[in-house]
């Protein structure tokens, strides 16, 4: 048999005749034979007329195959979706050696990756950045250049506040061009439930905003200095039959999809973009990824290591409570273990890292990053909800018993602005944010006597270091007293163990205190990376529009609804642009607090009249001869007598102005003080409103005040009583006050290092003064001294500031007291 081998040559025959033995050579077909004589000769004409023309040049369906491998960095492996030829080959065998059921469910199993849709929403970063740096409204709040801040001439105390007073921006600036701008890229992820009470309707949003804005309008959903980049997808990788597959899946599908989110920065980041600026000036921007704000799951999942570890650093699991630095997470080496993983070899740094199987994390190629320092402390999800809730209050309230715990706080003494837990903390089924920060306010009081010294020093130790961590500017002196709050945590933390409340501290938001010093030199104080923010956010960017969606394919639609709401807000700041250049309108700053004034002013406009002033319904047995003591030294030569007869225009409270300090926001000075009696309520089968005799901080020496510090100068009184002098008494220049005083301040309470204090009394009375207005400093809040016996059933239903004997003025109850008195020591 013989087998034909044909070849054509470079003529085309005319027609099939042409084909023979005989003729030129060169205008025919050649054919030759082989040594195969079974098959028989074949003949191949040529069609004439024009047949598939080429209209272009395509991949084929192999090409196309080849080409996604290289998008995904798989072109040395061939072999993809298996992890290689090995792999691949026991497939092939298992195919045609066993039978179909048994091959389908050797194809679930995990060895073999499955694939599975999703949709990624997003918006180019880079154009986000253009938008943000180009925005009129936010002229003067950006920064272009970083700062070394002091607070000192001589340059020895460093401050550190916005991002651009960190170390890590000037240290950037070295390795950038020259006239180089830098844009902080600051990234915020954070999945969140869109139904309330039934379904399970999720969205994933990605935030980004920089630092180069100011934090406190970065904070401010309404100012839109942050913005919507995109919605990553949720799966719940039902194809995968065990909890290792489903959370390798979920991680790549995470890290594949923040690749492409992030791919614009790669080159913008390297090469530069030219952007114009809110001050119209054209400067070249390098848009680089400085910071990441998410909550401890997802810091693991960016870092690609396990939430038994630490995100930052590579500290051993079982070491995570110790007091001492580990070395922080080195990208290189871990983006290099990653690889030799990939590539089968068995790293030790891979298991001793605690990474996981992530082969392509989506930072790895973005230049200047360093996604470990990226990780930024988060005060929500660390230090309210975790160290504190989740850890001390559960641990105090074991020690003390729930009942009692509850009673305590039920018993608690009011506050203006404070929320009084009248059913205790138990009953509390949902604890945001704010009912953290009102439990840290009073918590101290709760404890005090009723736990041993070792548990009320950590627990203070604690409470210091979360107040510290929310200072919204801090010096080289607030960052040592921070590191001293969390050295006298760890010497005292071991009393827990010994209490059998926990069995070790490998606790991973405890361990994320030990960073907070470190990234706040970095980047700038915590409180412009904190995650509350994040989660106003969720209200205008995800809650609010899926709410507006036909909750079918809802992402979509939310997506549409989110473009609408920007194009109307553009276009307002547009409008009020051009109304603050004519003159037309109002100015785009913001409504900050101006007045610079250092001493407390009095709130005229927040005082209104309330009638005759009546002794039992004030307690003011001795407002008569007090007020004449007062009438006596102020108007010495005046015949006039205080007479119960008078009638005087009361006031329901005074607004006071705080003293201003660098480290505490401005928007917190602002100070209420309340002074009335039960007010009836119109409706008559409901109880009045309480009364409320608030205690406050009284300027008693003015000389002292000055020239002292701390608490020099002050003493306490419960204020019962604001009101104006009839004209006929004389003329003063601002209303006076009725107060009950305590006794003067002394040294702090060993045990405790809270201040102690009782009512001081004159004959066996309350001691009672008419003072000033303007001697009144800010609200103070008193505690009763609940010591180690049950609580006094009569403090919970009545009135604890008239039935208790003891108290302990509260150093928590504000920044600007917590910063007074913490200075002291």
């Amino acid at each position: 048999m013989v087998s034909h081998q044909i070849t054509r040559s470079r003529y085309e025959p005319e027609d099939t005749e042409s084909l023979t033995d005989s003729g030129p050579q060169s205008k025919c077909a050649r054919v030759e034979e082989v040594a195969d004589e079974e098959e028989p000769t074949r003949f191949i004409k040529v069609f004439l007329c024009p047949v598939a023309d080429v209209l272009g040049v395509g991949q084929t369906v192999f090409e196309e195959i080849w080409q996604a491998q290289v998008d995904i960095g798989l072109e040395e492996n061939p072999w993809a979706l298996f992890d290689g030829e090995d792999e691949w080959g026991l497939a092939e065998w298992l195919s045609k050696r066993v039978n179909k059921t048994a091959t389908d469910e050797f194809l679930k199993l995990a060895i073999k990756p499955l694939t599975e849709q999703h949709e990624l929403w997003q918006r180019n970063p880079v154009e986000c950045v253009r938008d943000l740096i180009g925005n009129p409204a936010f002229k003067d709040y950006l920064s272009y250049v970083p700062e070394k801040v002091y607070a000192d001439a001589q340059g020895k105390m460093q401050v550190y506040d916005e991002m651009w007073t960190g170390d890590w921006w000037w240290n950037m600036q070295e390795h950038l061009p020259s006239g180089a701008v830098v844009a902080l890229v600051i990234l915020t992820s954070d999945k969140t439930n869109l139904t309330q009470f039934c379904g399970d309707k999720a969205a994933w949003p990605i935030y980004l905003t920089i630092g180069n804005i100011k934090k406190d309008i970065r904070r401010q959903p309404s100012k839109h200095a942050t913005v919507l980049i995109g919605y990553l997808p949720i799966s719940k990788m039902l194809h995968f039959k065990d909890d290792e597959g489903w959370q390798i899946g979920r991680y790549r599908l995470f890290h594949n999809c923040m690749q492409l989110v992030t791919k614009p920065l790669v080159d913008a980041s390297r090469h530069r973009v030219d952007m114009i600026c809110a001050d119209g000036n054209i400067r070249r921007i390098h848009p680089i990824l400085t910071a990441y704000i998410a909550d401890h799951p997802e810091q693991c999942l960016i870092a690609c290591c396990k939430e038994n570890h630490c995100p930052r650093c590579v500290v051993g699991t079982k070491h995570r409570g110790d007091h001492f630095d580990s070395p922080l997470r080195d990208v290189n080496e871990t983006r290099a273990t990653l690889e030799r993983h990939k590539n089968g070899e068995d790293p030790h740094l891979f298991e001793d890292h605690g990474l996981r199987t992530i082969h392509f994390p989506f930072w790895a190629h973005l230049p200047h990053t360093d996604i470990f320092l990226c990780i930024t402390p988060n005060i929500l999800h660390q230090l309210h909800k975790g160290v504190f809730k989740d850890h001390i209050v559960s641990w105090c309230s074991t020690i003390i018993s729930d009942a009692e715990f509850n009673a305590h706080f039920q018993a608690m003494s009011d506050f203006h602005g404070l929320r009084h837990f009248k059913w205790g903390i138990s009953t509390v089924s949902q604890c945001s944010c704010t009912e953290h920060k009102e439990m840290q306010c009073v918590v101290l009081g709760i404890i005090a006597g009723a736990v041993e010294p070792h548990v009320f020093r950590a627990a203070r130790a604690v409470l210091n270091f979360i107040y510290y961590a929310q200072y919204q500017a801090h010096m080289d002196t607030t960052l040592a007293r921070m590191q001293e709050a969390l050295d006298v945590f760890h010497m005292n933390k071991a009393v827990f163990v010994e209490l059998g409340l926990c069995q070790h501290f490998n606790i991973p938001k405890v361990h994320s205190m030990r960073h907070y010093v470190q990234s706040i030199r970095a980047l700038g104080s915590a409180d412009g990376f904190n995650s509350e923010s994040p989660e106003c956010l969720h209200i205008d960017y995800a809650k609010d529009a899926y709410q507006a969606s036909s909750k079918v394919d809802y992402i979509a639609q939310m997506t549409h609804w989110l473009k609408l709401q920007e194009a109307v807000f553009r276009h307002s700041i547009f409008l009020n642009w051009v109304a603050s250049k004519s003159g037309l309108g109002r100015s785009l700053a913001l409504d900050l607090l101006e007045d610079e004034d250092e001493e407390p002013t009095f709130a005229d406009s927040d005082i209104t009249p309330s009638g005759l002033l009546a002794s039992h319904d004030f307690g003011a047995v001795d407002f008569i001869p007090t007020l004449q003591t007062f009438l006596t030294h102020h108007f010495p030569h005046s015949s006039i007598s205080a007479s119960q007869y008078d009638r005087f225009d009361l006031f329901k409270s005074v607004l006071l102005l705080l003293p201003q300090r660098d480290h505490i926001s401005d928007l917190k000075r602002l100070n209420r003080i309340h002074t009335h009696p039960a007010i009836p309520n119109r409706d008559r089968h409901k109880p009045p409103s309480p009364a409320h005799f608030d205690v406050a901080f009284v300027v008693e020496d003015h000389q002292l005040r000055e020239c002292g510090t701390g608490l020099d100068g002050l003493w306490l009184a419960q204020i019962r009583a604001i009101f104006k002098l009839p004209c006929h008494y004389g003329k003063f220049p601002h209303p006076l006050v009725y107060v009950k005083w305590f006794r003067p301040l002394h040294d702090p309470e060993p045990a405790t290092n809270l201040y102690q204090l009782a009512r001081s009394t004159r004959n066996q009375r309350c001691f009672a003064s008419v003072i000033s207005v303007q001697d009144l400093l800010q609200a103070a809040h008193l505690m009763a001294r609940f010591g180690s016996s049950k609580v006094d059933v009569s403090w919970i239903n009545g009135d604890v500031l008239e039935l208790a004997d003891e108290f302990y003025v509260n150093p928590y109850i504000n920044f600007h007291i917590f910063d007074t008195i913490e200075r002291l020591y």
